[in-house]
């Protein structure tokens, strides 16, 4: 009994220090070193962008947080986007699962969040990171501000589901593959398409891989709206700057009723349309960069477009 009692003891004796040890290192925890450190990581992993955080802490169970973290690009003092705040806290449950060590993150940005978890992979200075997007608003400041240099305006909510590798030796994104869907939203067209100067869509989702070329595979593509639909695939050449990319799409467009029912004022055109539906779909494809991509309709008449241009009524 004097034995067990004197192991009890013990016991405590020991929480109570480990308690005193974490309470120290809680209250001294060295927020302006981190933060520092943090900052210049990010500035050498992406060397054109000039990283700011606000504020680093430690939160319970285990969590490391960065509050108010600015994105500017070199020597510009407008921010290019904003982050509430980056969490990150290591994955206990996995590590017992598995004997290695990963951490899950939240990020919060764009009136949504990423979340997901990231793994030092076992060859070179290779990170391996899955996550989920949920709810980001593209009507957000500073999503709109990104896009500005597009010369289009977008809206919509965007969420989905991706996996990442990071090549820290090169410094840069080797591979990624995403699956995204872009719900209630609207696209502005530079030019008028079919008459639409705009596009209102109800659900626009796809597929992308991203390889070691900075080639873009785009698979899966579907777009819906009340008044009409496509499917697309094509690929993404990426360059800098990004807006200068080129891309290339190939895909079918079904008008639906409603459509054909707003070019009602020119029933010949209606007719051509019709006339040159493949299976009901009208085959496109769309080529140049993403800052001036052009479509041309496979099979239509030369003026097809220039004729319809302000007979469309908006979506």
């Amino acid at each position: 009994m004097q034995r067990m009692t004197r192991m009890l003891g013990g016991c405590g004796y020991l929480l109570y220090t480990v308690a005193v040890l974490l309470l120290m290192l809680w209250l001294q925890f060295p927020a302006a070193a981190v933060k520092s450190k943090a900052e210049a990581e990010l500035n050498r992993l992406a060397p054109g962008l000039e990283w700011r955080i606000g504020a680093v802490g430690l939160a319970l169970p285990a969590d490391l947080h960065f509050k108010r973290i600015t994105v500017s690009s070199k020597g510009e003092k407008e921010p290019l986007m904003f982050l509430d705040s980056f969490s990150l806290r290591p994955d206990f449950m996995n590590w017992r699962k598995l004997g290695k060590w990963s951490f899950l993150y939240q990020l919060h940005l764009f009136g949504g969040s990423v979340s997901g978890r990231l793994t030092p992979a076992k060859e070179r200075a290779v990170l391996d990171c899955v996550g989920e997007l949920k709810e980001i608003s593209l009507d957000s400041p500073g999503l709109k501000k990104l896009l500005a240099g597009y010369g289009r305006t977008v809206s919509g909510t965007l969420s989905g589901t991706f996996t990442s590798k990071y090549d820290g030796l090169q410094g840069s994104l080797a591979e990624m593959e995403t699956a995204l869907h872009l719900g209630k939203g609207t696209v502005s067209l530079q030019e008028p398409v079919l008459g639409l100067k705009q596009l209102t869509f109800d659900s626009l989702r796809s597929t992308l891989q991203r390889s070691r070329a900075g080639q873009v595979l785009i698979e899966g593509g579907k777009l819906e709206s009340k008044l009409l639909e496509a499917d697309f695939t094509g690929d993404l050449q990426l360059t800098e700057p990004v807006a200068s990319s080129s891309i290339h799409l190939k895909g079918g467009l079904n008008p639906r009723p409603e459509f054909l029912a707003s070019i009602g004022g020119s029933p010949l055109l209606a007719n051509v349309l019709k006339s040159h539906l493949q299976k009901g779909k009208l085959p496109f494809t769309v080529s140049g960069t993403l800052n001036e991509p052009g479509i041309i309709f496979a099979g239509l008449p030369t003026n097809f477009n220039q004729q319809l241009q302000g007979r469309g009524r908006q979506p």
